[in-house]
């Protein structure tokens, strides 16, 4: 498996660009899967630098309704015709609040999008989907852990207008990509809104303990407190995963202490890195 990084936040290498989103080619072989579109065509910029030709794609994954990873779908055409595989929920009204000025702004699916119009929609409900042979997309993530509760700073409109009122957003349209490999699950995640390790339980329940052979996901860890990542750390540790990337929201201290904590099995994430999966 080959894990291209097109969208991320940190970006190093000349002509490449970099944006708050996340995108991800990821070629399993016989299907080749784009995993988030970040906020605009920073992707497709990426892609045509790495001599990546994205129109030979199964399919795109959007692995919530948040602009820095649904944004970049305004330019479907330059994908040609593939299946879009979207969580039903990810097209609620979706807000964000900031913790110190306690003021709200809008981060969902922007209306009325032509893709969301034309493109070949495949809107998902339920906890989980099988999309192809070993491909699976897991929703409805519950919230087992102590450490990670519900965010206090995502809202979603009761109705869809955003003079209706606000409720507490337990991100149940977040998906998690999951590919089977001889090695073990390579785990995908978007945010990880719910919290990384209630994602990675999730998934080791359905799954019914297997392996996580791999993980690339963006962790939503860059303002948590310092116990809740010292206890994020920890679990990851005692997962054992072969390979980690921390990614896009996860941000830099956080990234930095899974670095140190995991050592060479933290690979460090930036726009045009190519990762090959074993």
């Amino acid at each position: 498996m080959k894990i291209s990084i097109l969208t991320d936040n940190v970006v190093y290498k000349r002509g490449l660009l970099g944006e708050h989103g996340l995108s991800l080619l990821v070629d399993a072989g016989r299907e080749k899967y784009l995993f988030d579109t970040g906020q605009s065509r920073v992707f497709l910029h990426n892609a045509d630098r790495l001599g990546l030709d994205l129109k030979g794609i199964t399919g795109v994954i959007l692995s919530h309704g948040h602009y820095d990873h649904c944004g970049g779908m305004e330019h479907w055409r330059e994908l040609g015709d593939v299946p879009v595989y979207v969580q039903e929920k990810a097209f609620e009204k979706k807000y964000a609040e900031n913790t110190r000025t306690k003021q709200i702004r809008y981060i969902g699916v922007e209306d009325k999008g032509e893709w969301q119009e034309n493109a070949d929609i495949r809107k998902l409900s339920g906890g989980g989907t099988q999309i192809s042979e070993g491909v699976y997309l897991l929703s409805e993530i519950p919230y087992t852990t102590s450490f990670e509760p519900l965010a206090g700073s995502f809202w979603k409109a009761k109705e869809l207008h955003p003079a209706h009122e606000l409720l507490a957003d337990a991100m149940e349209d977040e998906q998690l990509l999951v590919i089977e490999s001889d090695e073990g699950l390579c785990v995908f995640a978007g945010c990880a809104h719910a919290g990384i390790i209630n994602c990675l339980r999730y998934v080791q329940t359905v799954f019914h303990g297997r392996k996580i052979h791999c993980l690339v996901a963006g962790m939503h860890l860059k303002h948590c407190s310092r116990e809740r990542l010292q206890e994020t750390i920890r679990a990851l540790k005692e997962l054992e995963i072969d390979i980690v990337v921390p990614m896009h929201c996860t941000g830099l201290r956080a990234i930095a202490a899974i670095r140190e904590a995991l050592g060479s099995v933290c690979i460090l994430p930036e726009a045009g890195k190519q990762i090959e999966i074993s």
